[in-house]
């Protein structure tokens, strides 16, 4: 991961401190194109960090994806 995709990514996931949320919506938040953010998404998502456990209906009717960070395990006492 390139130096700009790790700083773009560590604002991806500030982003979604906030909640779930989809592409599009973090794209326009963060001022990022939808296939950079998409990209992004999906390489956090192939390391695990992140996940899309549902979706929701897009403007045109579509499925997207809703974005969101795992709940933390609790340890083991």
């Amino acid at each position: 991961m390139s130096k700009l995709d790790k700083q773009d990514g560590d604002r991806v996931l500030q982003c979604l401190q906030g909640g779930p949320k989809t592409a599009s919506e973090m794209a326009t938040l963060l001022h990022l194109s939808v296939p950079r953010t998409n990209g992004l998404l999906l390489e956090l998502n192939r390391r695990g960090i992140i996940h899309a456990p549902r979706c929701t209906t897009g403007p045109r009717g579509n499925t997207v994806n809703l974005w969101d960070l795992p709940i933390p395990q609790e340890t083991p006492v």
